[in-house]
């Protein structure tokens, strides 16, 4: 009896290893909003007593402090 040729072993091809995924990129730190030359003076002439402050210079003192807010919301 003749022996047969070793049979080569057949292993099924192997999955490629899925890729790691990668951290989340980080966004670029946004530029810092700045108050307009305008409101700036305003608020020192306001806090050195130059100025007595009215309800509209409150009013808009108030709105740029809260657009600079980066977390809406309370803290």
């Amino acid at each position: 009896m003749a022996k047969s040729p070793p049979k080569a072993s057949v292993k099924p091809a192997a999955k490629p290893a899925a890729p790691k995924p990668q951290p989340a990129a980080k966004a670029p730190p946004a530029a810092k909003k700045q108050s307009s030359p305008a409101l700036s003076t305003l608020a020192s002439n306001i806090l050195s007593g130059k100025k007595k402050a009215t309800q509209d210079d409150a009013a808009r003192l108030a709105a740029s402090v809260l657009g600079q807010d980066e977390k809406k919301g309370q803290k």
